[in-house]
């Protein structure tokens, strides 16, 4: 049987055909399917792809078939049985994995998607095995492509809802059920869908499902309502949405009658993930509290957590149980803004912090080898691993870890000075509090003191007007922080990062380097405390900088309907400070006590001079470079040393290598062969890693937009001595 005679059977099917003939047909694509897939699409993956990419044209003769009480919707059934067992999950998602090909997974999802029907959701069986089929492919498929709600059929998340409802445990109903369970936990991983899913009550109906008082359903319909709880607590809105549903609570609920009618092992599994749910979804100073030194619980979820990492890098897939490893690496992201929970984690095992930084530079090296179809899992790991390093680096004790990495370091300056490489355009499925590459790169290599950003770049900065208050705030506080800018200003001068935004006086693209000016021109730094703010590892970048280095007067205001009690690092860092709470007194009233302190300690402080550059800085310009500097170039900018053997002793002044630079620039790719090729004949035949390779052309480019404007002026000044000359 070829590929080529299946697929002719299948594209010979029509409603035109007598009953027999059509009879014949799908029998002996029934044999054809059996023999071809005895363990799943996998077993042929031609035979698979080409399945796929043809069996929508027919689905609608299937749909009138189906309906009609005769012999042709007995062996069109049993043909889509065959093929829904053949369709599994794991074999779809294998099979687009092998694809690599995204705008063939694009279309792949059109095609099926747009044929569900809300009558195949009815109250017989006889659309079930079509329904699910459609259902696989259409939803293994949208994990490799950017989706929204006008996308789905209308009212499909209405209607599914509405029929797992009324048959999440009815046996008969099952295989549908899952499928279409299995469909709402990928859908709650992309955010564009989060919103309309939460606004049909699926949170609602999950959590009434999994409080039932009766006999539960099978593992599988179970294991998937946790999934769905699970994917909806990794985003901010559905932190939100579950907690005040008091998930926390339905899930302690649903213990004891699961763990009665599931064996040891499928609870097991079940409580792992209702385990990382909870995580998720508590606050990271309450598990300190409640569990973490008082019980061993949040201890036995974080060695779960940190075994999964482990286990999950050694699988060649990255998952293990079930999971993919960035389902760890997002809890891991949350819980370590809590010192305690991070301290333990690295003291318990101390090999987490090589695993992850092995992890990091393995995902940022393969950038290139990249395909559309891996770019989603790929941009989870370094997002969240980067975040991870991010609240590390704010301890002191991992700072000789970072720094005798050269390998990562290097890694984190491409991330930090954004590489075209590193950025994407794909919708993000990770948590929205977590950072960019760009920005957690940047937090990191200030805390480690790689990164220096000057208050004043030039003229216009240093001539800017003095501000006597700098407001720090986290976003999810903006609302409070527009009303008290907007009633401040009209007193003192203010800097906010939306003001500077609106005038265009920014000259950053991530605001660090005005934010840290605005900080050192600042009488008195102004924070809105919140447990937002606690949580967000900007704001206590911020902080750090404004009371570790710049030992500024800090001044903690509380908003009207906070509740939050500072603790942790924040806590230590405004302890026994002066505050204002505007919850206890009226708006105005609060402001004024805010102004009055502001006057009080703007006789006694004085601010922070702009850095002038020294003589020996002014004279030591690109056209007066030695071989020497250039040397300290390449060790200041972290390239390999056998890159300066290889290329840099080449040069012996600053425009030579300004040169090189711009020609690099134009000729990148025939470059790298070249260097590749000579890096090899030079040592014996080592390859030139291609981390390495960047780190150096990321420093030359920079150089070169640092210097471009010295280069033409030096050029120039060349030019017109030669026309005198001559």
């Amino acid at each position: 049987m070829t590929t080529n005679e299946f697929v002719n059977d299948l594209k010979s099917l029509s409603l035109t055909q007598s009953e027999n003939d059509y009879i014949q047909t799908v029998e002996r694509l029934l044999i054809r399917l059996k023999d071809a897939t005895p363990n799943g699409l996998l077993e042929d993956k031609p035979f698979g792809l080409s399945l796929i990419d043809n069996l929508y044209r027919v689905i609608p003769i299937f749909d009138k078939k189906l309906s009609s009480p005769n012999a042709e919707s007995h062996v069109t059934n049993a043909f889509l049985e065959t093929l829904y067992n053949a369709c599994r999950v794991t074999c779809i998602t294998d099979l687009f994995l092998a694809l690599k090909n995204s705008p063939h997974l694009e279309a792949i999802f059109q095609n099926y998607v747009s044929l569900l029907k809300e009558e195949y959701f009815s109250a017989d069986e006889q659309y079930d095995y079509l329904a699910s089929c459609l259902i696989n492919i259409m939803v293994i498929s949208s994990v490799f492509v950017s989706i929204s709600e006008d996308q789905l059929p209308s009212n499909y998340i209405s209607y599914s809802l509405a029929f797992t409802k009324k048959y999440w445990q009815v046996p008969e109903r099952e295989q549908l059920v899952n499928q279409i369970l299995i469909t709402m936990k990928i859908f709650c991983k992309k955010p564009k869908l989060v919103p309309t899913i939460i606004y049909h009550e699926w949170p609602q109906a999950c959590l009434q499902w999994l409080t039932f008082p009766g006999r539960r359903p099978s593992y599988n319909t179970d294991i998937h309502i946790c999934y769905i709880v699970q994917k909806l607590a990794r985003c901010t809105i559905g932190v939100n949405v579950l907690n005040q549903l008091n998930c926390i609570k339905a899930l302690g609920d649903s213990k004891e009658q699961m763990k009665k009618d599931h064996s040891a092992d499928e609870y097991s599994a079940i409580d792992f993930i209702q385990s990382i749910t909870y995580a998720l979804l508590v606050e990271a100073d309450e598990i300190k509290e409640n569990y973490l030194l008082a019980d061993e619980l949040m201890c036995h979820i974080l060695e779960q957590l940190v075994s999964l990492v482990f286990d999950a890098i050694k699988s060649g897939s990255l998952a293990y149980r079930g999971f993919h490893i960035t389902e760890a690496l997002v809890v891991l992201s949350k819980l370590f803004v809590n010192d305690d929970i991070l301290k333990k984690c690295l003291k318990d095992s101390s090999e987490l912090f090589d695993c992850l930084s092995q992890l990091l530079i393995r995902f940022a090296i393969s950038t290139s080898e990249s395909t559309t179809s891996f770019q989603w899992m790929r941009d989870e790991i370094l997002i969240t691993l980067t975040n991870l390093f991010w609240s590390i680096s704010f301890h002191q004790f991992s700072h000789a870890k970072f720094q005798s990495n050269s390998d990562l370091m290097a890694v984190l300056s491409n991330f930090a000075n954004s590489s075209s490489l590193y950025i994407t355009t794909r919708e993000p499925s990770f948590p929205l509090d977590l950072c960019s590459l760009k920005k957690a790169a940047e937090g990191i290599l200030w805390n480690l003191k790689f990164l220096h950003l000057p208050s004043s770049k030039d003229k216009s900065c240093q001539e800017q007007q003095e501000s006597s208050i700098m407001i720090s705030y986290s976003h999810s506080d903006s609302k409070f922080c527009h009303e008290l800018v907007e009633h401040l200003s009209q007193h003192v001068p203010i800097w906010v990062d939306y003001k500077q935004i609106h005038s265009h006086a920014i000259h950053s693209d991530d605001l660090w380097e005005d934010i840290a000016g605005a900080m050192e021109k600042a009488i008195v730094i102004v924070l809105i405390v919140s447990k937002h703010y606690y949580e967000s590892k900007s704001c206590r970048q911020e902080l750090s900088y404004a009371s570790d280095t710049l030992k500024k007067r800090l001044l903690p205001i509380y908003a009207p309907d906070q509740q939050y009690r500072a603790n942790g690092w924040l806590g230590i860092r405004i302890a026994g400070q002066k505050y204002v709470h505007f919850g206890r007194k009226p708006f105005v009233d609060a402001a004024n006590d805010l102004l009055s302190i502001v006057h009080t300690d703007k006789k006694l402080v004085l601010p922070v001079k702009p850095i002038q550059k020294t003589v020996e800085q002014q004279e030591n310009a690109f056209q007066n470079w030695t071989s020497k500097d250039i040397q300290k170039w390449f060790d200041n900018n972290r390239i390999h040393r056998d890159l300066f053997t290889l290329v840099g002793e080449q040069f012996s002044t600053g425009t030579a290598l300004l040169i090189y630079a711009r020609h690099l620039k134009h000729f990148y790719r025939q470059e790298y062969t070249q260097i590749s090729s000579n890096y090899s004949s030079k040592f014996d035949g080592k390859h030139l890693q291609t981390v390495d390779f960047i780190t150096f052309v990321d420093a030359l480019w920079r150089l070169y937009e640092e210097q471009k404007s010295s280069m033409i002026n030096y050029e120039s000044t060349r030019s017109r001595e030669k026309e005198k000359s001559i």
